[in-house]
């Protein structure tokens, strides 16, 4: 992309899309009892609709046929073709056609949802709390974990919206959520998102509470992190440049995204048990499943980079986008 790009916000999408790649190649080894991937599952994906939600800023500002047809072509093609490509691969029937690249789906209503409240003539503020208390209440507002991360998909474009205010606080925000997510994990509060509908709210409103503020203070708690980083290799060359280098598979989440569904989610995950090591437990957990993690996921980025050079790939899969 020619505009300016802010790096630590390249870098925070990094560590989106490489959770969501440690995320899944936790189903390789089943026999785990993992203390990390409970964690990572607590707030992963509301950080990635978070940083959706920072960057819509702007997009919601278009008309709604304006927006429409812009992410009919970044999310809805690519949606189209996963899916019918998941069909063709696995013959997963109706399952491929409801879950394959699921969360791209959610973006894309999120963007739907958030433009249309928009023309209600309140306070942006009010119109959002609105919209996601509806969901809340709506008898299928959980499919596809919509209601649920449509509150961080506010919460994202609210901080972009209020970002000169909130930024004589933000040192503040990130110390309490640093605080509360370590409380958290310490308590063993953190465990991977359920789907929320009004049968969970009622009946366990505290659990649907605490899975909320996790979300939002492990996301705070990254995005707080990665400026932190971002500022001190300022003044470390080697620590600028693969800090730099790490923003950059940053930029390409959407595609490792799609190529992740197929190559770790689909593939390996589904093919490759591990299941008999000779090393600790816990080395597994901590070191050799993120390790791997994190190869996978510039291996995606690569197979993007190249993949992308064909322009009818680039639009089917990877929303037509240029970096």
């Amino acid at each position: 992309m020619t505009k300016n790009r802010v790096v630590y916000l390249d870098l925070v999408k990094f560590v989106a899309i490489l959770l969501v790649c440690i995320g899944h190649c936790y189903v390789m080894v089943p026999t785990i009892h993992s203390i990390v991937r409970p964690v990572i599952y607590s707030f992963h994906m509301p950080l990635f609709m978070l940083v959706c939600g920072y960057f819509s800023l702007h997009s919601l500002e278009l008309s709604f046929v304006t927006l429409l047809s812009k992410k009919f072509k970044q999310l809805l093609i690519p949606i189209l073709s996963c899916t019918l490509l998941s069909i063709l691969l696995f013959r997963g029937g109706q399952n491929e056609l409801i879950g394959s690249v699921w969360f791209l789906r959610t973006l894309f209503l999120c963007y739907l949802i958030a433009r249309i409240s928009k023309y209600i003539k309140l306070p942006v503020e009010i119109v959002f709390l609105l919209s996601w208390l509806l969901l809340l209440i709506l008898p299928y507002g959980g499919t596809l974990m919509v209601n649920f991360l449509y509150f961080y998909f506010c919460i994202g474009y609210l901080l972009h919206k209020y970002e000169c205010r909130i930024s004589t606080h933000k040192i503040l925000l990130f110390l309490i959520s640093l605080i509360c997510f370590i409380i958290a994990i310490y308590n063993r509060w953190t465990f991977p998102c359920e789907k929320v509908d009004l049968y969970f709210i009622i009946h366990s409103p505290i659990k649907f509470l605490i899975q909320t503020l996790i979300g939002f203070f492990g996301s705070v708690t990254v995005i707080g992190c990665c400026k932190l980083v971002d500022c001190v290799s300022a003044n470390n060359e080697m620590l600028k440049s693969f800090i730099s280098q790490l923003s950059i598979i940053g930029r390409y989440t959407l595609g490792i995204y799609v190529v992740q569904t197929f190559l770790i989610e689909r593939t390996l995950s589904a093919f490759i048990k591990m299941d008999n090591f000779s090393v600790s437990p816990v080395l597994i957990d901590f070191i050799f499943v993120p390790l791997i993690g994190f190869i996978l996921c510039v291996a995606c980025y690569y197979i993007v980079r190249i993949s992308q050079r064909s322009k009818i790939i680039n639009i089917l899969f990877y929303g037509g986008q240029k970096y």
